[in-house]
């Protein structure tokens, strides 16, 4: 019998955090001048297993967790190149932080997107905070009752919850004490977003990549929440212009290129001194000298593929535009960049020999971008199964009902 998960203490979010800057009008700049700050409080958040308060002060006071927040709000229209950069700047710094505040922004753009003109007026016009997190993976229940619903669920995955003042569930609804169905017999789906102090957050991060995330598991305990709280899923965009028509796949394929481009680094500095007994130090060994350069290309031709992805996306939207087929394209853009960090960090962890192995007292950037990219591969948004729904595109034989 598995023993019962340890719950901690939803605290409020501070002052601070709540009333957040929501400009930045440069994050590629705002991201590479934290770069060192970050990278130098990465060891405290591999301990405590979330993001230090240095850390979240920088990245909120530089606006960074507002990369989302509309322009009617105090945001920026962001062009999704410089959402890439801005990432992929963080996840360079430390593959935790471009995590977390990458699962933050989006999650905040999706309350923009698919709420109701209440929940965005709440996020958006009062002093609650509009930083959001959450998970979509119908875990939860919900039963209609007047003004509202009667909400409840376990939930997992919250990257970034230590700093969400709204939460999102994926509830089926039910009526009568039975899931409701649609004509076609498959169960009624909502999105329920709500407040921060309707949530119990669990202690169970504890994993070997991704450490500071505090991708917490989360509960919804029993409570109502207002009709103006729950949407229909798959939502209906109800308001955004192009940049807000592009979904957390652009989020995944920045992280990937950020910590795939710093473990390169990291390997071609222990190159200049990685000699193993009676071999040539490593970076003169012409077969490293070939691999390296492979693993160069690979990653230039991934970026590129993506920011070209994502951009044609971001025209075609502007356009009044959309299709299956360039959603396809976007979304093995994001899974192809991860398959190629993978790459990169198993190239860069062979190379590097026992000098990969060591701990070194949680200072091992290399060893730790091995454990990141490989914990990051599992997410569902950019697996195998994915990429077998953008062939299908391609091949011309994709299901009626596919959602990418």
């Amino acid at each position: 019998m598995n023993a019962a998960i340890e719950t901690m203490p939803t605290e409020p979010i501070p002052e601070w955090l709540r009333k957040a800057p929501r400009q930045c009008g440069d994050p590629v700049k705002a991201a590479r001048g934290l770069r060192e700050l970050i990278d130098s409080h990465s060891d405290e958040g591999e301990r405590l297993a979330y993001l230090p308060e240095a850390v979240v002060r920088a990245v909120s006071g530089a606006g960074l967790y507002a990369m989302l927040v509309p322009p009617e709000f105090g945001g920026s229209e962001l062009h999704p190149t410089q959402l890439i950069d801005a990432i992929a700047e963080m996840s360079y710094a430390d593959g935790s932080t471009g995590w977390a505040v990458m699962a933050n922004n989006f999650f905040t753009g999706a309350l923009y997107i698919n709420g109701s003109d209440g929940l965005v007026h709440d996020v958006f016009k009062t002093d609650l905070g509009y930083i959001g997190a959450g998970q979509i993976s119908a875990l939860g229940k919900a039963e209609k009752v007047d003004g509202g619903y009667k909400v409840s669920g376990n939930f997992h995955f919250g990257s970034g919850s230590r700093e969400a003042s709204w939460f999102l569930g994926t509830v089926i609804e039910y009526e009568n004490g039975k899931p409701k169905t649609t004509a076609s017999g498959a169960p009624v789906i909502k999105l329920a977003y709500t407040r921060r102090e309707n949530v119990q957050l669990k202690k169970n991060w504890d994993v070997m990549g991704l450490a500071a995330t505090g991708s917490y598991d989360f509960d919804y305990p029993e409570h109502i929440v207002p009709d103006a709280y729950v949407g229909d899923l798959p939502p209906k965009p109800l308001r955004g212009g192009p940049t807000f028509g592009i979904a957390v796949s652009l989020g995944h394929a920045a992280w990937a290129l950020g910590i795939a481009r710093r473990m390169l680094d990291e390997v071609k500095s222990l190159a200049k001194r990685k000699q193993r007994f009676g071999r040539q130090t490593l970076i003169d060994q012409t077969i490293f000298q070939h691999d390296f350069a492979m693993h160069e290309a690979m990653l230039a031709a991934s970026y590129d593929n993506c920011r070209n992805a994502f951009s044609r996306h971001y025209d075609l939207i502007a356009q009044g535009k959309d299709s299956l087929e360039i959603r396809s394209e976007y979304r093995l853009a994001a899974c192809w960049s991860v398959e190629v960090a993978l790459k990169i960090g198993q190239f860069g962890y062979l190379a590097s020999g026992s000098d990969g192995l060591r701990n070194m007292d949680g200072k091992n950037r290399l060893q730790r971008c091995f454990r990141d990219i490989h914990a990051g591969t599992q997410h569902r948004h950019t697996d195998h199964n994915v990429v077998g729904d953008c062939g299908t595109v391609m091949l011309g034989v994709a299901k009626p009902n596919l959602m990418l």
